[in-house]
């Protein structure tokens, strides 16, 4: 008499059946939405790092703006206000700027355009205190500074494209249901203002 597959065999195909599909429908998907989520918060720190380069330029240059400048000046009183009240940075007793590490992406925005000001402020300035054009600090500044923007300009157009793929992904079907279910949502790209993306150059003309 030929033998019944028995049942506890059959229970058995069938959890291992659902297991795989939970497998490719939930876990796989899963576990690239981590993957790609991360991908944009190592990008958003990249931009978070640009911006403290671009500062950083700003801040061996403020000691010869301030030797040279005076302090009524209209162009004094503006990089003086983008110093002290953006958010996103912070200024300590000796007056060097830095990036708060808990900057969100809006305070980054925020720093992208005040710092991105400040170097416009710089190249106006030079025009009314000689002094200050001719000084090798101005000159240390304007050759770093054209190299300090593109990185951040390539830092921006690299984190919204992660933000691009990451966002794509979760609100695809199905694997929109897998992140409602682990709570991934989309991510913001970065919105740098206008004159931010337009890179600013410190000229010698």
């Amino acid at each position: 008499m030929k033998k019944k597959f028995p049942a506890w065999g059959i229970v058995l195909i069938v959890l291992a059946i659902i297991a795989l599909i939970f497998g490719v429908s939930v876990i796989s998907p899963y576990n690239t939405m981590v993957k790609l989520d991360e991908q944009v918060t190592t990008a958003q720190a990249n931009i978070q790092t640009q911006l403290q380069s671009r500062l950083d330029k700003i801040n061996e240059l403020m000691p010869s703006v301030q030797g040279v400048m005076d302090q009524e000046d209209e162009i004094y009183k503006d990089i003086a206000a983008l110093r002290s009240n953006t958010p996103g940075i912070t200024m300590d007793a000796d007056g060097n700027m830095t990036i708060d590490p808990k900057a969100s992406l809006t305070d980054l925005e925020s720093a992208d355009a005040a710092s991105s000001q400040m170097v416009r402020d710089i190249n106006v300035a030079m025009e009314s205190y000689p002094d200050l054009k001719s000084s090798d600090v101005m000159r240390d500044f304007m050759t770093s500074v054209e190299g300090a923007e593109n990185r951040i300009s390539y830092a921006r157009e690299q984190y919204n494209e992660d933000v691009q793929t990451y966002n794509s992904y979760i609100r695809s079907f199905p694997h929109n249901l897998t992140a409602g279910m682990f709570g991934f949502s989309p991510r913001d790209k970065f919105e740098a203002s206008a004159a931010a993306q337009n890179a600013p150059t410190v000229k010698f003309d």
